[in-house]
């Protein structure tokens, strides 16, 4: 698709929305914008998508067009597949009819068009930048999975797609994908394949929402700490398998756990009190950071703020650098790392 064809599409769509509910094919964009709205990039081979009209659920018809997408465009590469015009295009003249279906807008009243718009813009364009758009665009992300997963080394180039599954893979594009940057990594991903390996050995199905998501966002908290390039497959599984049965086992002794803990509680109130008017505040002023500690710093140069646990990474009688150079500090001290300062403002 021509540039100044999808910058007049996406300006217009608060307009022109209804068209993508109204019209069955895309000679409305021809009559709108040209007959040269589209220009060849390359030719591509004759495919077809999985049918959205099969027995499949969608999750499982996104996954096969994961690969189906990948294997016919694999001879594109990553600096073409991250541009607009070809997605945008490929959207709105071999694919138009696929999303139009996808999306129910063949079917769906027309009433509702006007609360799609935005949808339809992250949908059939991209929306919220550039990496934000290739895990959004509906055909731009089944290719973009298939392209971080495949390993042609392997009699079964997919096996690694295989093994993360299928079930709610949208969740998993977006907090595997999307969210974390670090996944580019081939290392890091493996060892989040590894991780789902592992569940699926033992006949284990994982939630993505309830165990996948808070694992690899404790993953991220660990790279805080610890450049997450310098652990191998073995620690990123294990950190991430460790933190999930946490889960779990903390969802079995949840009665338990809880009883436990109220009356921890009802114990510190009893003694907090002096006259049973007065409460003791916790002198903060001398609370050092020791092992098993998580501390808030904040990065004077980003204003950013993160947690950091200052352990040992699981599996490992290692702690990260930059958690390591916590221990003995206090609040309000400042560590200097890799040309930054952290401020402790926690200590937990």
């Amino acid at each position: 698709m021509k540039k100044e064809v999808l910058d007049k599409l996406k300006d217009d769509l608060n307009i022109i929305y209804e068209k993508y509910f109204t019209e069955e094919d895309n000679k409305w964009i021809i009559d709108e914008y040209g007959e040269d709205a589209f220009v060849e990039f390359k030719e591509i081979p004759d495919f077809e998508l999985e049918s959205l009209d099969s027995e499949l659920k969608i999750n499982e018809v996104e996954f096969n067009n994961a690969k189906i997408l990948y294997k016919n465009l694999s001879f594109l590469n990553e600096s073409q597949a991250c541009d607009e015009r070809l997605w945008a295009g490929l959207c709105h003249t071999t694919f138009y009819k696929y999303l139009r279906k996808r999306w129910g807008y063949d079917t769906r009243d027309i009433k509702e068009a006007r609360k799609e718009a935005s949808a339809i813009k992250s949908r059939f364009f991209f929306s919220g930048g550039t990496r934000s758009g290739l895990f959004r665009n509906s055909i731009s992300k089944c290719w973009w999975l298939g392209h971080n997963t495949f390993d042609s080394s392997k009699e079964n180039s997919f096996e690694k797609l295989d093994i993360i599954g299928n079930n709610d893979i949208s969740t998993k594009i977006s907090d595997i994908f999307y969210s974390y940057s670090f996944v580019a990594n081939p290392t890091i991903l493996n060892g989040i394949v590894r991780m789902f390996k592992y569940f699926h050995d033992k006949d284990i199905i994982i939630s993505p929402r309830k165990y996948v998501r808070p694992a690899i966002q404790f993953l991220n908290t660990v790279g805080g700490g610890v450049l997450l390039d310098y652990l191998s497959e073995e620690d990123i599984a294990k950190i991430m398998i460790d933190k999930i049965e946490d889960i779990m086992k903390n969802e079995k002794n949840y009665i338990t756990k809880t009883k436990a803990t109220d009356n921890k509680s009802e114990y510190e109130n009893s003694i907090a009190k002096v006259d049973n008017k007065n409460v003791v505040e916790k002198d903060i002023s001398s609370e050092k950071v020791v092992k098993g500690n998580t501390v808030k710093a904040r990065c004077l140069e980003t204003d950013d703020v993160s947690n950091y646990i200052v352990d040992y990474i699981s599996g490992t009688n290692k702690i990260p650098p930059l958690a390591k150079m916590f221990l003995d500090c206090g609040i309000g001290d400042v560590v200097e790392f890799k040309g930054k300062s952290y401020k402790i403002e926690e200590i937990v």
